[in-house]
């Protein structure tokens, strides 16, 4: 019903023409409330809300809301009407925010986003059953961040790390120093090794849920691997959090670390002369990390349909997001990014797009969220020793099905 209501308001079908919303124009009275993490990201959607204004004529009103907790928050907010009327979410929210009914599709520019978008974009906000739910802003994936005063070349494989940090005696773990540091229990970087020899989340390009392949023999092999990195790494995973490990890769006691585009001007503030590139190899295979596509969604709930849906679309033009990266840095998932030089030819964009392209979209069903703590449990058990990766992941993958059983 939310969705009939929502064409109604928009006066518009999916079949309609006016997919660039052209003829189009704001419900009267209208204001909007849009919600997006605090960051260099928000500058930018402030930037925007006021050329939206002067374009329109619509006020847009700014809350701080972390990115990953904005659908939960909808949920909880857009019945009693104080939710947004636009937000910024990870795109494997996207399944949470349909299945609960609190985004609307994207009714004005669905042929836009087909047509302009990298397939990866494309992609990551189109539902199963083939339609356009999300207008998509960045495309992002985690790349290997390196100190060039240290390693001037970068990395090639994690086999030469190490041959480096025992040439040098780099690791020093009673000062704080080490090769390598990742977040070890965050399943969004153990994803890397878990995928690198032919684990998998779930199957059929993250969207059968009966299909789960986290315990599978590649993704037991995988964890075993990653285990070798311990040596030049901290011996225990609580020591390790996005703040700690920033705060030690800038002032160079952190050789190495992985990170993504977000972390980029943080780095850069410190002054420290360093670099980013694509995963180095480990035991000769390539690491497969998660990629994810940063999108604004329009609420259900809104008053103001025609509005959320117009600026949801201005904001994701071409024009807007070529500004975003200039106040972001983050990648526009444009088709036409190789043209776009003053992009393409930035020394931190090549990277992300390289690895991006060889790596897994996070899955966006809903039963995704179900997989976050089990395998979290066991990156810790089998770092620390209490497991071993076979039985670790089994235990997760048992979890996660028992959970999935469960909703049935």
């Amino acid at each position: 019903m939310k969705k009939i209501l929502a064409k109604l308001a928009l006066g518009i079908t999916l079949t309609s023409s006016l997919v660039y919303g052209e003829n189009i124009v704001p419900e009267d009275g209208a204001k909007l409330k849009v919600w997006e993490s605090e960051g260099p990201e928000l500058k930018w959607l402030e930037y925007v809300g006021k050329e939206f204004d002067k374009k329109y004529g619509v006020k847009v009103d700014f809350e701080t809301v972390a990115m990953t907790d904005t659908i939960s928050r909808l949920e909880q907010d857009g019945p009693v009407g104080t939710g947004a009327d636009i937000v910024v979410m990870p795109h494997d929210r996207l399944g949470s925010g349909i299945t609960s009914g609190v985004i609307m599709p994207n009714y004005i520019s669905g042929e836009r986003i087909n047509q302009e978008f990298l397939p990866t974009a494309k992609n990551a906000v189109t539902w199963s059953d083939g339609q356009v739910y999300g207008f998509p802003l960045a495309i992002e994936t985690y790349v290997m961040f390196y100190n060039k005063d240290l390693l001037p070349n970068g990395v090639t494989s994690f086999e030469n790390l190490k041959a480096w940090d025992k040439e040098n005696s780099f690791t020093n773990k009673k000062l704080n120093k080490f090769a390598f540091v990742w977040e070890v229990v965050n399943l969004y970087y153990g994803q890397a090794f878990l995928g690198s020899q032919g684990g998998y989340l779930i199957g059929n390009r993250g969207t059968d849920k009966n299909d789960i392949g986290g315990n599978n023999e590649g993704a037991v092999n995988g964890i075993k691997d990653m285990l070798t990195l311990k040596e030049m790494s901290v011996d225990n995973p609580a020591d390790v959090n996005y703040d700690s490990m920033m705060g030690l890769f800038r002032e160079g006691k952190i050789a190495t670390m992985l990170n993504g585009p977000w972390a980029i001007e943080g780095v850069r503030k410190s002054n420290l002369n360093f670099g980013i590139q694509k995963l180095p190899t480990l035991n000769g295979k390539q690491l497969n990390p998660f990629s994810g596509v940063r999108t604004l969604a329009v609420s259900s709930y809104t008053q103001y349909p025609k509005a959320a849906q117009l600026f949801a679309d201005f904001a994701s033009s071409e024009e807007m997001l070529k500004k975003r990266f200039e106040i972001t840095k983050q990648i526009p998932p444009l088709a036409k990014i190789n043209e776009l030089k003053e992009i393409s030819e930035n020394e931190f964009v090549s990277p992300i797009l390289e690895q991006a392209m060889d790596s897994t979209p996070m899955p966006s069903i809903i039963e995704m969220g179900l997989f976050w703590d089990p395998f979290s449990s066991a990156l810790n058990d089998v770092y620390l020793e209490k497991a071993q990766p076979k039985e670790a992941l089994d235990k997760a993958v048992k979890i996660v099905k028992d959970q999935i059983d469960s909703q049935k």
